[in-house]
């Protein structure tokens, strides 16, 4: 029975040991939670995908573009020391603007667009200078056909509106008929019609080139000559209805969201 004494004794405390490192390690693990792990950011889809059609729908579009044109009219304004006419036209030019665009669907976009653009003498003279600029509001509606994962065609028609129209020749006095003249137009609405490749460059960033046809005439509304003021309808017919009808090669670089 002595024997016994200590045994027990040992047992207990072996026991206890073991208890009370269990219960240590509970507490450990309860007051000590696993840190969570950070999961990745969800990202948007990208409109590139192997071996499918390039698909664009809901995808909003923000392009930066820029535009270089001739006109498809034009009007005499003089003519240079060998005789060659020196002419403007209402169409043309170069300019540039921001579309804001929105896919309703896998075949079909729709954008507005505002821009500026600028035409000037051809040829250019030394000593006259000649400007016909204006700003525009255009709205269009686009039919796409994807044909690869990255490309697709883009056909569009639309309306728009053209605004601040101003014609600004100014030719040397010395000349004949020399002197500055400044025709402002009225606002006015067109047509047009645009084609287009868009090129998917990486996940959401396209580059489109394409054409453009547009058909708008302005009126004048004012017209000043060497600073007087002079009656609009005492302008030729080709300064009072001034032909704007153009096609410009457009490029632009856009963003999807």
């Amino acid at each position: 029975m002595k024997k016994r004494i200590p045994l027990v004794g040992m047992l207990a405390i072996v026991l206890l040991v073991l208890v009370f490192s269990g219960g240590g390690t509970a507490f450990a693990q309860t007051g000590e939670q696993p840190a969570p792990v950070a999961q990745p950011a969800e990202q948007a889809a990208p409109v590139v995908k192997p071996g499918e059609p390039l698909n664009t729908a809901k995808k909003l579009r923000l392009q930066l573009e820029g535009y270089a044109g001739f006109g498809l009219d034009s009007i005499t304004v003089g003519e240079t020391s060998n005789g060659d006419a020196v002419k403007i036209s209402g169409g043309g030019g170069f300019g540039g603007g921001a579309t804001l665009g929105y896919g309703l669907s896998r075949s079909f976009d729709i954008d507005a667009t505002f821009g500026a653009q600028v035409s000037g003498l051809m040829p250019a003279v030394e000593n006259a200078t000649g400007t016909f600029g204006r700003t525009f509001l255009l709205a269009t509606v686009k039919y796409k056909i994807p044909f690869r994962e990255n490309l697709q065609w883009k056909f569009g028609v639309g309306a728009g509106y053209y605004m601040a129209g101003k014609l600004d020749i100014n030719i040397d006095q010395g000349i004949l008929n020399g002197g500055h003249g400044v025709v402002d137009y009225k606002n006015a609405t067109g047509f047009h019609a645009t084609g287009e490749l868009e090129i998917a460059l990486q996940r959401n960033l396209v580059l489109a080139v394409g054409l453009k046809y547009y058909n708008v005439e302005y009126k004048a509304d004012t017209a000043t000559f060497n600073g007087i003021s002079v009656p609009a309808s005492s302008l030729s017919d080709e300064y009072r209805n001034f032909n704007g009808d153009g096609v410009d090669i457009t490029a632009g670089l856009g963003v999807l969201f």
